[in-house]
């Protein structure tokens, strides 16, 4: 054991599962939260100081290299909620921080080196490294100055900066070109509904008070939730605190954005998937700095390491893309809370249809339920009405009926007739489902994944959705040869060409991902549809979200029922979301909005309940389903999704797991009794880029239990290159 020595335990962005030890050098300023430079093996690695200790059991130590931002960039709850995440989520403590930091954060490359003027007593290879510098007259980055001194490089650069010979920082940030805002007119001071008072009035409390406590603010759609929201954030202001507000999509980024710079004019940070690398790491370093008083953002915003944090806002809580689904699984909706709690603060969860699991969090007094049930200025919700389908299609007499009933049409038709806005949502991406043989029944499929290929007409391709392999769509059948390979179902792009056809002259345009891949398509088309310029926007459930567009007087969901075939408990309460959120884009302006449902299944509680927008009935209704079944709330699921290849060898180890988790549940003194194993089955989709799946649900209502057991299973099937288990806490697609 060594003493009177300082040591750090540092954490790598990689699976280790545990810090590694390193010394501090004498003179090395080090704190927990710092970034700091270490040796592994031949590399040097950028790691996070996770905390001090004055000793170490380990006998041979490695000294940490350098410190290069000399504060640091997490704080201590920060720190601990990445703790929390790696014991909850089954994660190492390197993979969480890797999904909290920035690429740039986790590497040199930013950081440049100048030389300053001065004579300064050197040896020759500090000499050596100086006159590199000279002969530049700008600065040189780290690494490309490393690679021309391959030995004692990074000693020497050390002793040149401690007596002021050269100047090591991080890299000049550009600033980035902004998007040109909507144009924004003087906002007039809103006075607050009874219910927003009350809403915010409850949250204020807390705010002075201080002290953790959960909000659930269940509101219709355009209801004002989103200026309770910026109540509770001017209040946080005041108090000398910042807040953090998470959105599901970035595409409610834009929109969000006008109305928190207008209150917040230049101390908005933003943090989502579609800043570059450079861009990302440009915010996390304001933030850090305390420039911001308010920061926004998709997912994983929720690790933004805003100081003096003291609100944190979940706009749209109900929604699966606050779900991870690759990597680290964890849910940026549950974290909130868990943050929220560590740091002492209220949190608000914000949605017109929220999750079932918040709402019973709040019957049963673990959220404080804040209710807005009518819209502001009195405006009424739209009226919605059923289209059965099955009546619709069968009076049609026709191989290929359209995708618009009469009744739709014709409203199209008369709102473009009145000059309104209408929004035509469908969730299904590309012009058909499959190409199909009409003589052989032959089906293209990914030659990765077992799926069919969806037709994209306009490009002429099939394309896999999964992992996106595609090919040119084939004029003849692979399989016989003959001509007779005609598409299959229809999505966006054909129901957009067939609103053309009985649109003439309409404006229309189509988001879903197909036409939103190029950098800044998305906001451009909201942008267009904000000020009028579309008259009609089709769409998958991009356009379902937040969106307030106060022309829009016409809602059309062309088959309501996809969501519900899914082989998904949750099925049901997506449909219900989907459609109550997409009715909620109509009459948010002077006029009245209608909506317009096609459906082959009205009779279904998730179908009924939509047209008098009533979530506590079909809450009532999912949730004795829920109970029958034993799902969440009454329970809690922990999935384990094998995979790899060969495809017999992943069946042989699924099978092998399933069986010994049993016997582990069977055993009278285990703490694992009362567990239900379910499977080992196929997955849903059972190749998936070019590796088989198969899948166990665990099912239990002790969590911490549930946990262990899935942890024991990670034991079992180590990591290989053949094969891998993946286990997901807490699912939302079991696909």
């Amino acid at each position: 054991m060594h003493k009177g020595r300082a040591f750090a335990e540092v954490i790598i962005p990689s699976p280790l599962k545990e810090p590694l030890t390193y010394e501090v050098p004498q003179g090395l300023d080090v704190k927990p939260g710092m970034r700091v430079v270490v040796p592994v093996g031949r590399r040097r690695v950028t790691g996070l100081v996770a905390e001090l200790a004055s000793t170490s059991r380990i006998e041979r130590v490695k000294a940490i290299l350098d410190a290069p931002d000399g504060h640091p960039v997490m704080d201590e709850p920060l720190l601990r909620l990445g703790q929390w995440i790696a014991k909850y989520y089954l994660s190492s403590i390197g993979e969480v921080l890797a999904a909290m930091m920035p690429a740039h954060l986790r590497g040199e490359s930013r950081r440049v080196v100048s030389a300053n003027e001065g004579d300064f007593a050197v040896d020759d290879l500090e000499r050596r490294i100086l006159e590199e510098l000279g002969r530049n007259k700008a600065a040189v980055g780290l690494k490309s100055l490393a690679r021309k001194f391959p030995r004692g490089f990074y000693p020497a650069l050390e002793v040149l900066a401690r007596v002021g010979a050269v100047e090591v920082r991080e890299r000049a940030r550009r600033q980035r070109k902004k998007p040109p805002a909507a144009e924004q007119t003087p906002a007039a001071v809103l006075t607050l509904t009874s219910e927003q008072q009350a809403a915010y009035d409850a949250i204020e409390a807390s705010l002075s008070g201080g002290g953790f406590k959960p909000y659930l603010l269940y509101g219709v759609t355009g209801s004002g939730k989103t200026e309770v929201y910026l109540r509770a954030m001017e209040r946080t202001r005041a108090a000398g605190k910042r807040s953090l507000i998470l959105v599901p999509e970035i595409s409610l980024t834009p929109q969000l954005l006008d109305r928190l710079q207008a209150r917040f004019p230049g101390k908005v940070g933003v943090l989502h998937s579609a800043l570059t690398a450079g861009e990302r790491w440009e915010e996390w370093w304001r933030i850090i700095r305390g420039e911001v008083d308010v920061v926004v953002g998709a997912r994983s915003a929720i690790f933004a390491p805003v100081p003096a944090l003291g609100l944190i806002v979940v706009d749209e809580e109900h929604d699966s893309s606050y779900k991870q689904e690759e990597g680290l699984r964890y849910n940026a909706r549950d974290v909130a809370v868990v943050r929220a709690k560590l740091l002492d603060c209220p949190v608000v969860l914000g949605s017109a249809t929220p999750a079932i699991e918040s709402y019973e969090n709040s019957r049963a007094g673990r959220y404080t339920l804040l209710e807005l049930k009518r819209r502001v200025e009195r405006r009424s919700l739209p009226a919605v009405e059923t289209v059965d389908l099955r009546e619709v299609w069968s009076a049609a007499n026709s191989d290929k009926p359209r995708l618009l009933s009469v009744l739709l049409t014709q409203a199209l038709r008369d709102n473009l007739a009145r000059q309104r806005q209408s929004l035509v949502f469908l969730n299904r991406r590309g012009f058909a489902n499959f190409l199909q043989c009409r003589l052989c029944g032959f089906v293209l499929r990914c030659a990765h994944c077992s799926v069919t290929l969806t037709f994209h007409k306009g490009e002429g391709i099939v394309l896999c959705h999964h992992c996106g392999w595609h090919q040119h769509a084939p004029e003849a059948c692979p399989h016989c040869a003959h001509p007779a390979f005609l598409p299959v179902g229809f999505g966006t792009e054909q129901l957009e060409q067939e609103l053309a056809e009985i649109l003439p002259g309409a404006r229309i345009a189509r988001m879903d991902r197909d036409t939103t891949v190029k950098r800044g398509s998305q906001e451009k088309l909201i942008r267009q549809w904000q000020r009028g310029e579309i008259d009609v926007l089709v769409g998958t459930q991009m356009i379902t979200k937040g969106h307030d567009v106060s022309g829009v007087t016409l809602v059309g969901a062309v088959l309501a029922d996809l969501s519900l075939n899914l082989p998904d408990f949750r099925a049901a309460e997506r449909t219900f979301q989907l459609l109550s959120q997409v009715a909620g884009r109509a009459g948010r302006g002077d006029e009245p909005g209608r909506v317009i449902v096609q459906t082959y299944n009205p009779e279904h509680y998730a179908l009924r309940h939509v047209p008098a927008h009533d979530y506590p009935a079909f809450f009532a209704e999912e949730l004795e389903f829920r109970r029958a079944l034993q799902y969440p709330p009454f329970s809690r699921l922990v999935h384990l999704r094998l995979e790899g290849a060969p495809a017999g060898a992943i069946e042989k180890q699924a099978k092998l797991l399933g069986e010994w988790l049993r016997d582990q549940c069977r055993r009278s003194t285990s703490s694992y009794a009362g567990i239900e194993v379910l499977g080992p089955a196929p997955a849903p989709i059972m190749k998936l880029r070019g590796r088989f799946r198969w899948q166990i649900l665990l099912k239990g209502k002790k969590g911490s239990a549930l946990l262990a057991l899935a942890a024991a299973a990670q034991t079992r099937v180590p990591r290989t290159s053949r094969w891998r288990l993946h286990i997901d806490v807490d699912p939302y697609s079991m696909l």
